[in-house]
């Protein structure tokens, strides 16, 4: 394990907690707003990098911060003003979409070890949950043995 497979644990808990009292309703419009950024973030860095001033890793990172800040400061705004609650499982649901939140800027972080080290370095490469996050292997996997199914043996 390295450096950032501790982040990414730390996040998990810390998120998954603070959205678990936040609610779910503001935990899913966060995990809206993150995605987005994250989706966002890989074209607009790069207008960044352009003057030469800026390392990809670091624009790509001011991208996902700056996301990440409107994202939480139009959710807090929104849960201030209105009253969410879907009963008994709003902080349940809210922390699992906590969690979700935090895989998805640990995506982000994953993204810029690579900027900044490449995926051939000791930090990405020895990592323990970079091929999950990062790389999406199981989500690849499962891709994969859903489109086989009805073409096997076994299925007929």
């Amino acid at each position: 394990m390295t450096w950032p497979d501790f982040i990414v644990i730390v996040l998990c808990i810390l998120i998954g907690i603070a959205e678990a009292q936040r609610g779910f309703v503001v935990a899913f419009l966060d995990m809206l707003g993150v995605l987005l950024t994250v989706e966002i973030a890989p074209a607009v860095y790069l207008n960044l990098t352009a003057s030469g001033t800026l390392s990809p890793c670091t624009a790509y990172l001011i991208c996902i911060g700056v996301g990440t800040a409107i994202t939480a400061t139009a959710t807090t705004l929104l849960k201030r003003q209105t009253q969410f609650d879907i009963g008994s499982f709003d902080s349940s649901l809210g922390g699992l979409f906590g969690i979700v939140v935090a895989l998805i800027l640990s995506h982000a972080m994953y993204g810029a070890v690579v900027l900044a080290y490449g995926m051939g370095s000791y930090v990405y490469a020895r990592s323990a949950f970079a091929g999950q996050i990062y790389e999406l292997r199981a989500v690849h996997g499962f891709l994969g043995f859903m489109g086989k199914i009805g073409t096997t043996e076994i299925a007929k």
